[in-house]
């Protein structure tokens, strides 16, 4: 186990399975993201426009890294179907050598430190 080398994990939700898959496959695609797993079986509690609201959601675990993070906002604001996308930044503490090698692979990103 290594100490992150800026890998983090980037948490947003969507309504419809179809919102998800395509989201999540545009991420990808764009090599905004290494990987990202979609949860099912969720239920937020908020309140939107002054009223309550109760609504299933999917949760989008999206494994990023810091340099990525400005253009997947960016991504976000043109393409996420939420007029304000939850957009949740969480520090990775540490990684396996071999995952982080990986996603430094697939975000095309240069290997620092031990990594």
């Amino acid at each position: 186990m290594l100490e992150s080398g800026g890998e983090v994990i980037v948490l947003t939700t969507v309504g419809k399975i179809e919102q998800a898959e395509a989201l999540a496959a545009e991420i990808v695609d764009k090599q905004l993201a290494a990987c990202v797993t979609v949860i099912s079986g969720g239920l937020s509690f908020y309140r939107w426009k002054a009223q309550k609201v109760t609504e299933p959601e999917l949760v989008l675990l999206i494994k990023t890294h810091r340099d990525k993070l400005s253009d997947l906002q960016s991504h976000f604001e043109r393409e996420h179907p939420y007029e304000v996308p939850e957009f949740v930044v969480l520090d990775v503490a540490a990684v396996s050598e071999s995952y982080g090698k990986w996603m430094h692979e697939e975000l095309k990103l240069k290997l620092t430190g031990d990594l």
